[in-house]
C-alpha cells in the first residue's frame, strides 16, 4: 500500500515537471532549463523563461511568462507576462517592469518602483518589500512567514496521515 502511494506520488511529480516543460516549449523562443541558469540580455528578446533548480536574470524583453521553481528572479529589464517564483527571491529594478501578476511563495520580493509590476504582488511565506517608502497600493499583499509556516506543518502532518501505513487487526 505504501509502495502504491509513492509511485503515485512521483507519478505526478514526474507529470507535473513534464507539463511545465511542455508548456514553455509551446513557441520555439522559449526556454526551459533544468539546474542551469536562464540569462536573458539586454537587447535580447525571448518568449517564456521556465527554470528549475536554476534563477533567471532578465535584462532584456520576455513577452510572454516566467517561472522559477526553487531560483531566483533578478528583472532589470521587462517582463510582459505574469512572473511566479517558488521557493526563491524575486528582485525587481526601478526602471525594469513586470506586465502581469507577481506571485512568490517561499521566498521574498523586492521592488524599487511602484510601477515595477503592473499587476497584483502577491507573496505568500515571505516579505514584500519595497525600496520607495512611498504609499502602497492595495494591489500587494504578503502573507506572513509563520502563518506559511503553520499551513506547512498542518499539510506535512496530513500527508503524513495520508502515508504512514496504519495497523489493522488480524480477522482471525
Amino acid at each position: 500500500m505504501l509502495i502504491r502511494r509513492i509511485r503515485l506520488l512521483g507519478l505526478v511529480l514526474s507529470v507535473l515537471l513534464s507539463t511545465i516543460g511542455a508548456q514553455a516549449q509551446n513557441h520555439p523562443h522559449s526556454r526551459t532549463y533544468f539546474n542551469q541558469d536562464i540569462f536573458v540580455a539586454q537587447g535580447q528578446q525571448i518568449q517564456n523563461a521556465t527554470c528549475v533548480f536554476c534563477s533567471v536574470q532578465v535584462e532584456g524583453d520576455v513577452t510572454g511568462r516566467v517561472f522559477v521553481l526553487f531560483g531566483n528572479l533578478n528583472v532589470s529589464g521587462r517582463v510582459r507576462g505574469p512572473a511566479t517564483v517558488i521557493g526563491g527571491n524575486a528582485v525587481i529594478d526601478s526602471l525594469a517592469q513586470i506586465g502581469g501578476n507577481a506571485l512568490v511563495v517561499g521566498g521574498n520580493a523586492v521592488y524599487e518602483a511602484e510601477e515595477s509590476i503592473a499587476g497584483n504582488a502577491w507573496v505568500i511565506g515571505g516579505h514584500l518589500s519595497p525600496l520607495s517608502h512611498r504609499v502602497r497600493s492595495h494591489r500587494r499583499f504578503s502573507f506572513s512567514p509563520m502563518l506559511f509556516s503553520a499551513a506547512t506543518v498542518i499539510i506535512f502532518l496530513l500527508l503524513a496521515v495520508l502515508f504512514l501505513p496504519r495497523n489493522r487487526p488480524n480477522p482471525a
